[in-house]
């Protein structure tokens, strides 16, 4: 039953073994244009007007994105001269500008140190405590302004990024301990009030 598949071929009338035909594949492609050319055609066209469509989306979204970014400056800077010693005690460097894991840390107390004093009530009561807080405060800020300014003038190391990181904690500490100690004013308040009333 096995037979070779060559033989059969060779012994088969119906296949032709001249060969092509010539101008076979020019007239091949005559078909083919006949056949589908229009609609080729057609769907290229469409394909192009999707493609600039497609460029002018891209173009307007880009467009829009850099109008847009915080990060772009929007307002022409105009050359200004520096003078280097008004410079160093008039600008105010922030940890931040150094580097962002110090913006991080900066941002976090800051943040902090913003949400204790808008949490503060102050009465009448109490207005004597948080006024003797609020000066130690004051000193605090000026002490960080002043490590600003060594810190311009010095530049950055280690020792002037510790000091001021540690005197956002000691702000922080020091509302913390505002807290407390108008929290022990209170209930002190409400335990005479209690023990006078019974």
């Amino acid at each position: 039953m096995a037979q070779d598949i060559r033989e059969l071929l060779k012994n088969d009338l119906s296949v032709p073994t001249e060969g092509l035909k010539p101008n076979h594949e020019a007239r091949f492609n005559a078909r083919l244009d006949e056949n589908f050319g229009t609609q080729a055609k057609a769907k290229a066209e469409g394909y192009l007007w999707m493609k600039i469509a497609a460029v002018l989306v891209v173009l307007i979204a880009v467009t829009g994105l850099l109008l847009n970014n915080p990060f772009v400056a929007t307002t022409p800077q105009q050359p200004t001269e520096v003078n280097t010693i008004a410079s160093t005690t008039a600008t105010k460097v922030q940890l931040s500008d150094f580097s962002p894991e110090y913006k991080q840390i900066e941002d976090r107390y800051l943040a902090s140190i913003h949400m204790e004093l808008a949490q503060l009530n102050v009465t009448d009561d109490n207005k004597a405590v948080v006024d003797a807080f609020m000066g130690q405060l004051e000193e605090l800020n000026q002490e960080y302004d002043r490590l600003n300014e060594d810190l311009v003038e010095a530049g950055v190391n280690n020792q002037n990024i510790q000091a001021l990181v540690d005197n956002l904690q000691f702000r922080l500490d020091l509302l913390l301990k505002l807290k407390e100690k108008l929290n022990e004013l209170q209930e002190s308040q409400f335990n005479e009030i209690k023990t006078n009333t019974i």
